[in-house]
This record gives structure tokens, sequence and C-alpha cells, in this order.
């Protein structure tokens, strides 16, 4: 029975979900993935790795990775507008047939002061997809006689190609706010600052298909947004954020809030190590997971974990369980200066 329910809820899934682009739990850890023009919104530099495994208790474990690496370009003076640079990957393998999907991109932003505190980003993506699959994986009813699986038996199925390419282009636009940006330290646990963004992906709409039936892929809408505010005079600071992308029939809202605890003091005055925290909290993605996570935060590096424990009605095969997600950040900053 569990396998049947699994089997029947795989089936919905494809139906309504055909398509659809990778999702982190971590958002936040995966700026170009979410928006083209997060590239230098929030840092001189920064290179950011993803991981995520799910499903292991119910079919062959969905496994997705992601790599991307950004940076400001020319000379950067806070009052003007800077351009940047960015450059992102990422590969996922999806259940038993295997089905993989390669993407690489290249971002040009430009991020413009608007004044002191506030900054607006607008972001170009273009790139190249490759989706492929391995078909021998997939058993077909025709093949099955006298109530055995006979692998050598002709499907009966249409020829279809294993593999596919797609040009891709996407665009974005943020508002940065950073309300300490150029002041002198003053404390150990000083944070009021976030973005909040809206982009749009697969702008050209690609073919997308292997059997050359004229689907294309879904334009895909994202809202963003992250803040951190520190208490006055404590070790703790909040940091909400929210997510919602639609894309076709499918959309996914994702909401949260971690607690930060400030755990190493930073320099006050030079800024050449910017402290440390421990971060603690949950995100709902509505209908579907609670996302427990964590981060730890230390001068420049951060590493993240999450686990998905699923809620929606697939958690009849899953017992509960979802996805584990890790990801890294590494933040480069100029000489002596702790704010961008």
């Amino acid at each position: 029975m569990r396998k049947l329910v699994y089997i029947f809820l795989s089936v919905l899934s494809f139906i309504e979900l055909k398509a659809q682009d990778i999702h982190f739990s971590q958002f936040y850890m995966a700026p170009l993935t979410q928006n083209p023009a997060m590239a230098g919104a929030l840092s001189t530099s920064e290179v950011n790795f993803n991981y995520k495994n799910q499903w292991n208790n119910v079919t062959s474990p969905y496994k997705t990775f992601a790599l991307s690496a950004m940076m400001r370009v020319g000379k950067y003076k806070k009052d003007k507008a800077h351009w940047a640079l960015g450059l992102n990957f990422f590969n996922d393998q999806s259940g038993d047939g295997k089905l993989i999907t390669t993407n690489g991109n290249f971002t040009l932003a430009l991020q413009i002061p608007i004044n002191r505190y506030n900054k607006l980003g607008l972001g170009l993506q273009s790139g190249f997809g490759q989706v492929r699959i391995n078909f021998s994986e997939f058993q077909w009813g025709s093949q099955y006689g006298n109530g055995a699986y006979d692998p050598n038996q002709i499907s009966g199925e249409a020829s279809a190609t294993n593999q596919f390419g797609y040009l891709d282009f996407s665009s974005g636009i943020v508002w940065t706010y950073n309300k300490t940006a150029g002041n002198l330290k003053t404390s150990n646990n000083q944070f009021n600052k976030g973005s909040f963004g809206f982009s749009v992906f697969h702008i050209n709409q690609p073919l997308y298909s292997f059997v050359s039936s004229g689907d294309k892929l879904n334009l895909k809408y994202v809202l963003h947004g992250n803040y951190i505010y520190s208490f006055e005079d404590t070790k703790f600071a909040i940091n909400p954020g929210f997510m919602y992308y639609r894309q076709g029939p499918a959309q996914q809202i994702l909401i949260g809030t971690m607690v930060r605890y400030n755990i190493l003091p930073e320099s006050k005055y030079t800024g050449a190590f910017n402290g440390g925290g421990v971060y603690l909290g949950a995100y709902v993605r509505a209908k579907d997971a609670v996302v427990l996570a964590t981060m730890f935060e230390f001068s420049n590096i951060t590493l993240g974990f999450s686990y998905d424990i699923n809620t929606s009605s697939l958690r009849t095969a899953s017992n509960g369980k979802g996805g584990l997600e890790f990801s890294l950040r590494i933040v480069g900053q100029s000489k002596g200066k702790r704010f961008k």
C-alpha cells in the first residue's frame, strides 16, 4: 500500500510540477539562484556552495548541488554606481530515471546608490542548460507478461532523444538597505540591514521536451526578502526572511525566521575580523514541509544546515522525512572596511 500511495503521488507531482526549477530551503544562501540582481549587492565578493539530498526514504534520492561566485568590478566608491559580475552552476539528479539537469549562467549587475543607506540593483543573466534522462531505468506496462517483468521486451513507447539543450535568459531587481553602512562600529552586535527583490527567470521561455512536443519552460517569478536586526545592548539579533515563486501551475511559499546569538567579538575600528555568531530557527514551506535551520558564522565564513520535515500528503510514504541541506558562504571584503 505504501508503494502504491507513493506511485500515485509521484504521478500527480509529475503532472503538476513538470519542468519546474530546483529550489533550496536555504534560499538566503543561494543568491544568484534567487535573483541575478544580487550580484555585488551585499558584498565585494562572495562564493556560495549548496547541496541538497531529499526523499531517501521513498525512492532514489533527489540530489542537487550549486556553486556560484560573484564580485564587484572596477574601483568601488560607496556613493557611485558600480558593476558586478557573477557565475553560477547547478546540477540536479531526480528519481529512478536519473533525470539530470545541468545549468550554467553568467550574470551582469549594476548597483545604484540611492542615498547613504539604500541601493537599487539591476541584474541580467544568460546561460545554457542541458537535460538528460536514462530511459533504460524505466519499466513499462507492455514489458510485463505472465505476472513477470521482462526487460528485453519492447516497450512500444514512442522513440525520444535522451537529452536536449536550451539557452536561458533571466533578469531581476533588488533593493538593499544597510543602516550602519559606513558608520564606526560601536558594539559587537550591530545589525540593521536587509534586502527585498523581484526576479523573472526563463524570459525567453526555451523549448523543453524530449519528444519535440513544443513544450516550453515556464516563466518563473520570484519575490524574496531577508532582514537582520539586532536588539540593543544584547547579544541577540532576529533574522526573518521569505521567498515566493510561481512557475506555471506551481507555486511555493517559504517564510520563517532565525535568531542570531553573538559569540565572538569583532574589530570595532578596523573591521579586519567580523566576529562570529550562531543562528537557529525554522521556516514553513506552505502545504509541504517545516524546515529546521541553523548557521555557524565565523568572520567571513558561514556554514548552514537545514532539514525538511515533510508535512504534505507524501508523508505517508516518507514517514515525514524530507531533505538534508548544506551550504557554505565565503565573503570577501575590502581591507580595513567592515561595511560595504
